[in-house]
């Protein structure tokens, strides 16, 4: 048997061990699931998922790595930097981030959704934050680095909160399978990340000297 062919196998046993994982999930939910389960829908025995994963988080694990690399090959030169600009023109880079999981939408709704893999939810989430932190995307982009020492809140916890809502936004939309576009999803996530929750909601809420007005806030 040629190279080739040995790949071309090999993405063949890959590819239907995904799915078959996928339609498993979908059925009883990740955490019920075994590898004899996945084998047996996938038609190939025990020992053949044993070459190629090491458990049922390792098919996961090895997964979310392929598609990490599919999403970053894929773009163009000039996308792989994060520019951030008015939301309702998004940078190309947040369009081809809910394109990437639009495209994969039944992968990531079994993963995601409520019969998914928390594991596999906390890993995406964790990927986020040390994208944002290693690049500064929220911090140095957006407001620039002296702006740092005034923060109300550790500087790291702005970026898990981004990174939830991001993971928060992409969940709800695959669930829900609205006919919402990956432009509209890229544009209504910046402008909850630029402005928060009351401008999400269309609240105009007054400041007074940089700060929240809170007795309009609350309605006192």
């Amino acid at each position: 048997m040629t190279h080739g062919q040995t790949d071309l196998r090999i993405r063949r046993t890959h590819k239907l061990l995904q799915e078959a994982m996928i339609a498993l999930i979908a059925e009883r939910g990740f955490d019920a699931i075994t590898v004899g389960d996945i084998a047996d829908r996938a038609m190939v025995n025990r020992a053949t998922f044993y070459r190629h994963y090491e458990d049922k988080y390792d098919l996961v694990a090895k997964i979310f790595e392929e598609m990490v690399n599919e999403l970053i090959n894929n773009m163009k030169p000039q996308q792989k930097k994060f520019h951030v600009q008015d939301p309702e023109n998004p940078a190309d880079i947040w369009v081809q981030l809910f394109t990437h999981f639009a495209e994969h939408a039944d992968l990531y709704r079994a993963l995601l959704g409520k019969n998914g893999s928390s594991w596999f939810a906390d890993r995406v989430r964790d990927y986020a934050v040390t994208v944002i932190l290693e690049r500064k995307l929220y911090h140095d982009r957006l407001f620039g680095s002296d702006k740092l020492e005034n923060a109300g809140m550790p500087p790291e916890l702005p970026v898990v909160l981004l990174a939830h809502t991001l993971l928060g936004a992409i969940t709800w939309w695959l669930e829900s399978e609205k006919s919402y576009t990956p432009k509209q999803m890229a544009s209504w996530f910046l402008s909850y990340g630029l402005y928060g929750y009351a401008h999400a909601c269309g609240i105009d809420i007054p400041r007074s000297d940089g700060q929240c007005n809170r007795e309009e806030m609350i309605g006192d």
